[in-house]
C-alpha cells in the first residue's frame, strides 16, 4: 500500500486524533515517512506512540500526584485552621438549634394547615383526608422549616462564630477594659459604702446609747407603775374575794345557773322533742314514719341546748342579783321579819286574852241565869 494513503488513513482514525493531540504531529509524520514498508511503518508508529503515551501518562501522573498533594496540604491547612473550625462548629450548632426549632414550628403549622385543607374533601373521603392532610402538611412544614431554619442558623451562627473568633483580640481587650472599669467602680463603691457604713454605725451607736438610757428610764417608770398596779389589783382582788356580798352573789349566781339551767334544759328537751315530732309528721309519709323520732331527737337536743343556755344565763343573772340584793338588805329584811314576828306575837297574845275574857264572861252569864254559885268572882277571879 502507498505510505501516503496509509498515513491519511490513520489520520482519519479517532485514536490518531487523540495521539496527535498528545504528541507533536511532526514526529508522527516523520516516522510514517521514513517507514520502508507498511508493516514496519505501523510497528514504528505503534512503538513511538506507546513511548509517547507512556511519557504523557507519566507526566499526567506526576501532575495529578502533585496536584493531589497540594490539595491535601491545602485541605489539611484549612481543616487545621482554628477560624475554620470555630466557624464550622458555630454553623453546625446554629443549624441544629435553629433548624430544630423551625422544623417543630413548621410541623405544627403545616399540620394545622393540612388539617384545615383536609376538611374540604372530608365528605368525599369519609374523613380520611383530614389526618392525611395533617400528615402531609406536617411533613412539608417540618421539611421547609428545617431547611429554612437550618440554613438561616448555619449562616447566622457561622458568621457570628467567624466574627467572634476573628475579633477575639478586640473582644478580649474590650472585656478586659470593661472588667477593669467595673472593678474600679466596685472598689470605689465599696470604699464609699464602707465609709458610710462606719458613719452610720457610729451614729447608730450614739442614738442607741441615748435611746437605751431613755428606754431604761421609761422601763423603770413602767415597772414601778406596773408594780403599783399589780399591788393595787391584788389588794382589790383580795378585797373582792373576801367581801361577803361578792361570795354570796357568786354562790347565788352559780346555784341559780345550775337550778334554772337544769330546768331550762329539761323544758327545752321536752318542748324541742314535741316540736321536732310535730315537724317530723310532715315528711312521715315519705320516710315511713322514721322522720318523727329523728326530728324528735334533733328537736330535743336543740331544745335542751337552748334551754340550758338560756336557763343558765337567766339563773346566773337572776340568782346573782337576788343573792346580792338579799345579802345587802339582810339587816332591813331581818328587822322586817322581827317586826312581823312581834306583831304576830302581840296579835296572838291579844287574841288569847280576849278569848279568856270572853270565856269568863260567858260563864258568869250562865251562872247568873241558873242561880248557881260561880267559883269565880265578878271580876273573873277564883273565890
Amino acid at each position: 500500500r502507498d505510505p501516503a494513503r496509509q498515513r491519511d488513513h490513520y489520520r482519519a482514525q479517532p485514536l490518531f486524533v487523540l495521539l496527535r493531540a498528545m504528541t507533536p504531529i511532526q514526529t508522527l509524520e516523520k516516522n510514517l515517512t521514513e517507514a520502508s514498508s507498511p508493516a514496519s511503518g505501523v510497528a514504528a508508529y505503534a512503538a513511538a506512540t506507546k513511548k509517547r503515551v507512556v511519557e504523557q501518562l507519566n507526566i499526567c501522573r506526576h501532575r495529578f500526584v502533585a496536584t493531589a498533594q497540594v490539595s491535601k496540604e491545602k485541605v489539611v491547612a484549612v481543616a487545621a485552621d482554628r477560624t475554620v473550625q470555630v466557624t464550622a462548629a458555630s454553623a453546625a450548632g446554629g443549624a441544629v438549634v435553629v433548624g430544630t426549632g423551625t422544623a417543630v414550628a413548621g410541623l405544627v403549622v403545616g399540620s394545622a394547615v393540612g388539617t384545615v385543607l383536609g376538611f374540604v374533601p372530608a365528605l368525599f373521603t369519609f374523613g380520611l383526608s383530614i389526618p392525611l392532610g395533617a400528615l402531609i402538611g406536617g411533613g412539608c412544614g417540618a421539611a421547609v422549616g428545617g431547611a429554612v431554619g437550618g440554613t438561616t442558623g448555619m449562616a447566622g451562627a457561622g458568621a457570628a462564630g467567624y466574627g467572634a473568633y476573628t475579633k477575639r483580640d478586640e473582644i478580649k481587650t474590650f472585656l478586659n477594659l470593661a472588667t477593669a472599669k467595673i472593678l474600679g467602680v466596685f472598689a470605689a463603691t465599696k470604699s464609699g459604702v464602707a465609709a458610710r457604713t462606719t458613719a452610720a454605725k457610729d451614729k447608730t451607736m450614739s442614738v442607741y446609747s441615748a435611746g437605751a438610757s431613755h428606754v431604761a428610764a421609761k422601763v423603770g417608770l413602767a415597772k414601778d407603775s406596773a408594780t403599783k398596779a399589780a399591788v393595787a389589783t391584788k389588794a382589790k382582788t383580795l378585797e373582792l374575794a373576801s367581801d361577803r356580798s361578792v361570795q354570796v352573789s357568786a354562790a347565788s349566781a352559780v346555784g341559780g345557773a345550775a337550778v334554772v339551767g337544769t330546768g331550762g334544759a329539761a323544758t327545752g328537751f321536752v318542748a324541742g322533742g314535741a316540736i321536732g315530732a310535730a315537724v317530723g309528721f310532715v315528711p312521715a309519709i315519705f320516710t315511713f314514719g322514721l322522720s318523727i323520732p329523728v326530728f324528735a331527737a334533733v328537736g330535743s337536743g336543740c331544745g335542751a341546748a337552748a334551754g340550758s343556755v338560756i336557763g343558765g344565763v337567766t339563773g346566773l343573772v337572776g340568782g346573782g342579783a337576788t343573792g346580792y340584793g338579799v345579802y345587802t338588805k339582810r339587816e332591813a329584811i331581818g328587822s322586817s321579819v322581827h317586826d312581823a314576828r312581834s306583831a304576830v306575837d302581840s296579835a296572838a297574845k291579844y287574841v288569847k286574852e280576849q278569848a279568856a275574857s270572853s270565856a269568863v264572861y260567858v260563864r258568869a252569864r250562865i251562872s247568873g241565869a241558873t242561880g248557881g254559885t260561880s267559883e269565880y268572882g265578878s271580876d273573873g277571879s277564883s273565890n
